[in-house]
């Protein structure tokens, strides 16, 4: 089948890594990904992860901490099939597999273990016939696909698939290996979810799977069902058992009609940012003022971290009084407490999507 050609050329919102000594900027979709200088200019589309005709790197990838190893799932409209690319920590293509999807899927994002990588099929597939009629994207939700979860061996091989309730995977919170299962905790939004709106009758929650690959099966359990999105952990720990992760409370971001073709509005974001503690089974809130509108938390440990939680977390926050931003830097051990510090920017950044904390 045809497709975009590599090295799409246009500017990446989605994202942004720092791998093999470079910044780069993603989105998904075959679109190169932009290199940035270190004061953050763009120096241009770069090749890194190119494989073939629009397979590069795509906005969602996981970094092994351990090995540097990068992982991406990519995808295509128009392909019947997903590519998973592994980097090495020079940015080396050491390894690609197709993943056959028997349809044209949207992939948005993907888990890693120490053994597997953890595919999603959701039921939301290339519909070009959906801008015809007015929507805004070309994928819509597909009552003949069941959603299914899949291991793929990190060395390659078969896709071990196993249907789970009707949803989109949205945003992976982390996944890890435990004796013979595969647990995975990730934000989900409900069955047909309307991409052409970004609309649905339920709001998106915290959910757990736990895969039984011998048996074939998955329990599903509900972590938080408070709204919430842009989940997150310690890069130390992606891959590996975790006790805690951070996400945004976006009551008011489901609530809202969010327009496809400009920055998502602050009012679309709440004012509170969630600690999970997934050993306890409890949870902590930061909230900021009334008015104000707070995106994705990005965890940055210790200098010499002594706990999983030693370290600092860090979000925009919109000052709608200064009409700007600042850069909010909470304590994590102590997370409902003041901030720690407060970098007022010069302007107004919009809020939305993700980022990283890349030192110097």
């Amino acid at each position: 089948m045809s497709g975009p050609t590599a090295g799409a050329d246009f500017s990446c919102n989605t994202h942004v890594i720092g791998h093999g000594g470079r910044t780069l900027t993603l989105t998904e979709g075959g679109a190169a990904p932009q290199e940035l200088s270190y004061e953050l200019d763009s120096i241009g589309p770069c090749s890194l992860g190119a494989t073939r005709p629009g397979f590069t790197i795509p906005a969602h990838t996981k970094r092994d901490p351990r090995t540097g190893e990068l992982h991406s799932i990519s995808y295509v409209a128009g392909f019947d099939f997903v590519r998973h690319t592994v980097l090495d920590a020079a940015g080396e293509v050491t390894h690609v597999q197709d993943i056959e999807m028997g349809g044209s899927v949207m992939m948005h994002d993907f888990a890693l273990t120490e053994r597997h990588v953890v595919v999603y099929d959701s039921p939301v597939t290339f519909r070009p016939e959906a801008l015809q009629a007015g929507a805004g994207v070309p994928f819509a939700w597909d009552d003949r696909r069941p959603a299914r979860v899949g291991l793929l061996p990190r060395t390659g091989g078969d896709v071990r698939w196993t249907e789970v309730g009707p949803c989109f995977a949205s945003h992976t919170l982390n996944a890890y290996d435990d004796g013979p299962y595969v647990v995975v905790e990730l934000v989900t939004l409900p069955e047909r979810f309307d991409f052409g709106t970004l609309t649905a009758d339920r709001y998106g929650v915290l959910d757990r799977w736990t895969i039984d690959p011998v048996a074939g099966t998955v329990r599903e359990e509900r972590i938080d069902d408070r709204p919430q999105e842009f989940p997150r952990v310690s890069e130390s720990f992606v891959s590996r058992r975790h006790r805690y992760g951070y996400a945004a409370a976006t009551a008011a971001m489901y609530r809202a009609y969010v327009p496809l073709d400009g920055p998502l509005p602050d009012a679309a974001f709440d004012n509170a940012l969630i600690k999970h503690d997934l050993l306890r089974g409890s949870c902590e809130i930061h909230r900021f003022a009334p008015d104000a509108a707070v995106g994705e938390a990005v965890f940055v440990p210790s200098e010499s971290p002594a706990a999983e939680d030693d370290g600092y977390v860090l979000a925009y926050a919109h000052d709608p009084v200064r009409g700007a931003a600042d850069l909010v830097v909470l304590s994590a051990q102590d997370f409902t407490a003041e901030p720690l510090a407060r970098v007022h920017l010069p302007r107004r950044v919009p809020l939305g999507l993700h980022g990283n904390w890349l030192p110097g």
